[in-house]
């Protein structure tokens, strides 16, 4: 069944600012299982669009549908059963609808929501996002989502938010050298050659790390990666079996289950040096148990905060520069929500039009020759007619009292009767 046309528009998810992170990871959804749960939710009637954000500090549900009660309901309960925690996961989501559901897309987008004010990496992970809702996106969502990556292109380019801290991983490599004081006679491995394990490997680099490993499952892939970032591949597993062997360990894998344990960490080490680790995955690369053992300190993504915060009091005066760029956007986007309304009134005027044109042209006498260029040159003209009242009604769809308007029109576009004038309109009020 064809659904409804999407007059709703709903964001139901978690974040950092609303859990921690042993919950956040609950709520991950991989590129693995996320196609398959956004088919489930959009085979309910109520839910024409879809599109899923998940970071390392987010879980964010886009929906579009003809009801709003029903999306919030149904993405709550989709995110809740993908977590596990049943309806007790109900509390850590916060829902959005409409016009905050706009500018919260956008100011994520452009970084302020970020754990890291600024961050650049979200821009990528929201266009991901979008991309891979593709088969779900339908105008509402496809309109959304392509604001979104201009607002957060806007934001970038006309002011300065993005200078200093502005990534997980370089807050994670601030962080280990204020445990350190130094890096630069240290030893790092680094887990995960993915975007995160490289940025880790080029802020490392620029610390002046001493040796820094990578690490991959796929020792072909650790090879690949190392060579222009000037590190030592390793796979995985002989990593984890020599952790002996370093000062510091950064964790930034797509695993979905913590796979360094305590086991890993329980040898001694030379002169009872101890183990600093860096987890800063969601879900978390290491089992938080390895706290048990004397010699190790772990840290997790949430534990940023410090790094976090000075980047995020320096950057104080951009963020309100990026808050009015937003705010532009954010209108232009709900002037075209509602022009979206003026879409029957349009059609009922065209398909007027069209039937006077054929009735008009069905009375004359047939001259073959002539028929097809006459049907094109009334189709051209009758586009250019209708150019004008199209634009009028898109104009006043915009208006706060627009649809009251349209509806009162639609029968006179359609040659049925008079335009009626609702109570309290422009007109009403004029007393014209």
């Amino acid at each position: 069944m064809p659904h409804a046309p999407a007059d709703a528009l709903v964001a139901v998810g978690l974040s950092h600012r609303t859990a921690p992170i042993d919950i956040r990871e609950r709520f991950a959804l991989g590129d693995r299982r996320r196609a398959e749960w956004v088919d489930n939710l959009t085979a309910r009637p109520a839910v024409s669009e879809c599109v899923v954000l998940s970071t390392c500090n987010r879980t964010e549900c886009y929906l579009a549908g003809n009801d709003a009660e029903a999306l919030d309901r149904l993405g709550r309960e989709a995110l809740c059963a993908v977590s596990g925690l049943g309806t007790a996961g109900d509390s850590y989501l916060a829902t959005l609808e409409g016009t905050s559901a706009v500018r919260h897309l956008f100011r994520v987008t452009s970084g302020l929501e970020s754990l890291i004010v600024g961050e650049p990496q979200i821009q990528g992970q929201v266009r991901g996002a979008y991309r891979h809702g593709r088969p779900r996106v339908g105008p509402v969502l496809h309109r959304l989502f392509q604001s979104a990556l201009e607002v957060g292109g806007r934001v970038r380019a006309d002011t300065s938010i993005a200078s200093g801290v502005t990534s997980i991983p370089g807050a994670a490599v601030g962080l280990a050298r204020e445990v350190f004081g130094s890096l630069d006679d240290r030893s790092v491995l680094v887990l995960g050659t993915g975007e995160m394990g490289r940025l880790t490997v080029q802020c490392l680099k620029r610390e002046g790390a001493g040796r820094v490993f990578l690490a991959s499952r796929d020792p072909d892939r650790a090879a690949r990666v190392s060579r222009p970032l000037e590190a030592l591949p390793l796979r995985r597993s002989a990593a984890l079996d020599a952790l002996d062997r370093v000062d510091l360990v950064i964790a930034c894998t797509e695993s979905e289950a913590a796979f360094l344990r305590a086991a890993h960490v329980r040898s001694p080490r030379p002169g009872g040096a101890p183990l600093v680790i860096l987890d800063i995955a969601v879900p978390r690369n290491v089992d938080p148990r390895v706290t048990d053992i004397s010699h190790v300190f772990l840290y997790n993504i949430d534990d940023l905060r410090r790094v976090v915060d000075r980047a995020r009091a320096a950057r104080e005066q951009e963020c309100e520069r990026a808050e009015a760029i937003i705010e532009r956007r954010v209108t232009k986007y709900r002037a075209w929500r509602r022009s979206r309304r003026a879409d029957p009134a349009v059609r009922a005027l065209r398909n007027t039009a069209r039937q006077l044109v054929a009735d008009a042209l069905a009375g004359r006498t047939p001259v073959p020759e002539d028929d097809e260029a006459l049907r094109l040159a009334s189709q051209a003209a009758l586009n250019k007619v209708l150019h004008g009242p199209t634009r009028a009604i898109r104009w006043l769809a915009e208006r706060s009292d627009g649809e009251a308007c349209l509806r009162g029109m639609e029968p006179w576009l359609a040659g049925r009767g008079e335009p009626r004038v609702p109570a309290g309109s422009g007109e009403a009020r004029t007393g014209g």
